[in-house]
C-alpha cells in the first residue's frame, strides 16, 4: 500500500507544483493590491455602502475595504474556493479515472492489494496533495498580508485558510466519492459536485434579495460559509457539522460502492 501512495505522490509532484504557484500568486497579487487603496479603505467603503445591501451577498459581506473585509471578499469567499474546487476535483479525476482509461488498474490489483486499501490508498493521496498546498498558500499569503500591511489576528487568518481549503475541498471530495462508486455515476461526478458548489453559491447570494430562496439557501453549504466571521474568530457550528457529515457519508459511499463495482 506505501507502495501505491509514494508511486501516486511522484506521479503528482508537478501538479503539486504548478496548482500552488498559481494559486499563491493569484493569492499574492490579490493581496499587495491592498497597499495601493488601503489608505483610502474609509472613502472607498463610504462609496460602496449604496451597493453593498445587494452585491454584499455576492462576496460575503459589506466592508470591502477594512482589511478584513478585503480578504474575506477578494480571498476568501470568491477566489480561493474556485481554484480549490477546480483543483480538487480534477484531482480526484486524475486519480480514480486515469488508471481506469490507461486501463493499469487490473495490474494494480493483481498485487497482494485489495479493493479498499487501493481506494484508501487513493484517499491519503489526494489528502495529502491538499493538505501541502494548502500549508505553501497559506505561508504566502501570511507573507504578502504583512507586506501590505493588512492587521489581521495571525490565529484567525489561519483557522480561516485551513477551514476555507476543507469546505472548498469538500466538493472535491463529492466527486470524489462518486467516482469510487459506479462507472454510472463516475461520469457525472465533476458535474454534481461544481453544480452543488456553484449553484448553492448563488442560492445562497441571492437569499438576501429574493424571500423565498431564504429557505432552500438553509439546505445549501455555502449557507454556512462566513468568512468575515471566521476572519473575526467566529466559526458556525453549520460549517462543521456540514464538513464532518460530509466526510462520514462520503467515506461510507465510496467505500462500499467501490468494493462493489465493476471496474475497467
Amino acid at each position: 500500500m506505501n507502495a501505491v501512495i509514494l508511486w501516486e505522490l511522484r506521479r503528482r509532484r508537478f501538479f503539486i507544483l504548478w496548482w500552488t504557484v498559481g494559486i499563491a500568486s493569484l493569492i499574492a497579487m490579490t493581496v499587495l493590491a491592498y497597499k495601493a487603496i488601503g489608505h483610502d479603505a474609509k472613502q472607498l467603503n463610504a462609496t460602496f455602502d449604496s451597493i453593498s445591501s445587494s452585491a454584499g451577498g455576492f462576496f460575503g459581506g459589506s466592508d470591502f475595504f477594512s482589511p478584513i473585509g478585503y480578504i474575506s471578499s477578494q480571498i476568501y469567499y470568491i477566489l480561493l474556493p474556485i481554484l480549490v474546487i477546480v483543483m480538487t476535483t480534477t484531482l480526484a479525476s486524475s486519480l480514480m479515472n486515469r488508471d481506469e482509461n490507461d486501463n493499469t488498474v487490473e495490474y494494480t490489483l493483481a498485487r497482494a492489494i485489495s479493493r479498499w486499501r487501493l481506494l484508501y490508498s487513493k484517499t491519503i493521496v489526494w489528502l495529502v496533495v491538499v493538505a501541502v498546498i494548502c500549508i505553501l498558500t497559506y505561508f504566502v499569503t501570511v507573507v504578502t498580508a504583512q507586506m501590505a500591511n493588512l492587521s489581521i489576528n495571525q490565529v484567525d487568518l489561519l483557522v480561516t485558510h485551513l477551514l476555507s481549503f476543507a469546505f472548498s475541498a469538500s466538493f472535491g471530495a463529492i466527486a470524489f466519492a462518486f467516482m469510487a462508486v459506479s462507472q454510472l455515476t463516475r461520469k457525472v461526478a465533476t458535474s454534481v459536485a461544481l453544480v452543488l458548489a456553484f449553484g448553492g453559491y448563488t442560492i445562497s447570494s441571492l437569499a438576501s434579495l429574493v424571500d423565498w430562496l431564504e429557505t432552500p439557501a438553509k439546505f445549501m453549504p455555502y449557507h454556512y460559509y462566513d468568512t468575515v466571521s471566521l476572519l473575526n474568530g467566529k466559526i458556525d457550528r453549520g460549517l462543521i457539522i456540514y464538513l464532518v457529515g460530509t466526510v462520514c457519508v462520503m467515506a461510507i459511499i465510496a467505500t462500499i460502492g467501490y468494493r462493489k463495482r465493476d471496474i475497467g
